[in-house]
């Protein structure tokens, strides 16, 4: 991903992927993976960060390509002896994404951290990835959040924007969530989310 949750880190070895390392999946991707109904393949995990998404999806019975700028990621990679997980140290703005590929697509806490114009770009390629009935999961922040107003390289999209962007997919689940919380360091933070998952016919 871009930049953390946290912002922009100035040390390699505070980021998010080994802040946020060994913790249990994220429960909106939990809650695609059931959504599933045992549908299994390919997925792709963006912005892998600590992997604690990527190892459940491979829990899951998944073959999973994940990829992150972090240099973190891929040393945490080659610590898992995990045939079914190949890791790329790549961005998603230009990382050429496989059509039709995937069963399922993650994105979570990456998003945001594009510019409106990365977002029209990246977002259709990640979706143009999904096989037929296969599943975008992923998070946007709100004009709300805390952020919004102080970080000009970052994002903030109300519903109807986050909607138009991930058309012609169908919406599954939608929840606009506001409410007090940590950022990725565990400093506190208003947050204003959108958590989204959307199938392609």
């Amino acid at each position: 991903m871009p930049d953390p949750p946290g912002g922009r880190l100035t040390q390699a070895a505070e980021s998010y992927a080994s802040l946020r390392a060994g913790r249990g999946p994220n429960a909106l991707l939990a809650q695609a993976v059931d959504l599933l109904d045992g549908r299994r393949g390919r997925a792709l995990d963006v912005g892998a960060g600590p992997l604690n998404d990527a190892v459940h999806l491979l829990r899951s019975g998944f073959a999973v390509d994940a990829i992150d700028t972090d240099p973190h990621t891929v040393e945490l990679a080659a610590t898992l002896d995990e045939p079914g997980l190949t890791v790329a140290r790549a961005d998603v703005r230009t990382y050429a994404v496989a059509p039709e590929a995937y069963a399922l697509v993650v994105a979570i806490h990456v998003f945001p951290f594009l510019s409106r114009a990365d977002l029209r770009r990246a977002v259709p390629a990640l979706a143009g990835g999904l096989a037929p009935g296969g599943l975008l999961c992923c998070t946007f922040l709100g004009e709300e959040d805390a952020w919004a107003g102080r970080r000009p390289r970052m994002s903030f999209l109300a519903r109807a924007e986050v909607e138009a962007l991930l058309a012609p997919l169908q919406e599954v689940v939608f929840s606009e969530q506001r409410y007090g919380g940590v950022d990725a360091r565990d400093e506190p933070k208003r947050w204003h989310v959108h958590r989204c998952i959307f199938r392609r016919p």
